[in-house]
C-alpha cells in the first residue's frame, strides 16, 4: 500500500513530537500514555486522510493536466516530485498559498518555459479543506513519503 510507508514517517514525527511537547512553564506534558498514544494515532490517520483526499483531488483535475500524473511533471507545470520548487520554499504553508492563489505570469521563474498561468484553486471551486489536502498531497510527493514505488 503505497501510503503505508508515509503513515509510518509521519507517525513516528507526530509520536516524537507530542513526546517531547511541554507546558509554558517549561515542565513535560502530564498526559497519561494512553491519551497520548490515541491522540498520537488520530493524528497518524487525519493527516493520511488529508493526503489521500489531495491525492484525489489533484489526479483527477486540472492539478494532473499541467503537472502530470502524480506530480511528475508536465509539459505545462513543473515537477512536483523532487526538492526543487519553482515558487515559494516548499514549506506546507507556502505550497498551501500557490494553490489558494495560482501564479501569475509576472511571477514565473527565471527560464521558465511554462505557457499558462496557473488561476487560483487551479480553476477549481474548492473548499479550505481542499487546500489543506492539495498542499498536504504536494509536500508529500516532494518529500518521498507518498510516492508510488519508493
Amino acid at each position: 500500500m503505497r501510503g503505508f510507508r508515509f503513515v509510518l514517517v509521519a507517525g513516528v514525527a507526530v509520536a516524537m513530537s507530542l513526546s517531547a511537547s511541554t507546558t509554558v512553564s517549561g515542565q513535560q506534558n502530564p498526559l497519561p500514555d494512553g491519551v497520548r498514544s490515541w491522540m498520537e494515532q488520530d493524528q497518524v490517520r487525519r493527516w493520511a486522510t488529508m493526503i489521500q483526499t489531495g491525492d484525489s483531488l489533484f489526479n483527477s483535475g486540472s492539478c494532473m493536466r499541467c503537472h502530470g500524473e502524480a506530480g511528475s511533471g508536465g509539459r505545462n507545470g513543473p515537477d512536483l516530485t523532487d526538492m526543487t520548487w519553482v515558487q515559494g520554499d516548499g514549506s506546507l504553508e507556502e505550497i498551501r498559498r500557490t494553490v489558494f492563489w495560482g501564479v501569475r505570469r509576472e511571477h514565473f521563474s527565471q527560464g521558465s518555459s511554462w505557457r499558462f498561468e496557473m488561476n487560483p484553486g487551479g480553476g477549481l471551486d474548492l473548499a479550505w479543506t481542499d487546500y489543506q489536502a492539495l498542499a498536504a498531497y504536494g509536500w508529500s510527493l516532494s518529500n518521498g513519503t507518498f510516492l508510488p514505488g519508493r
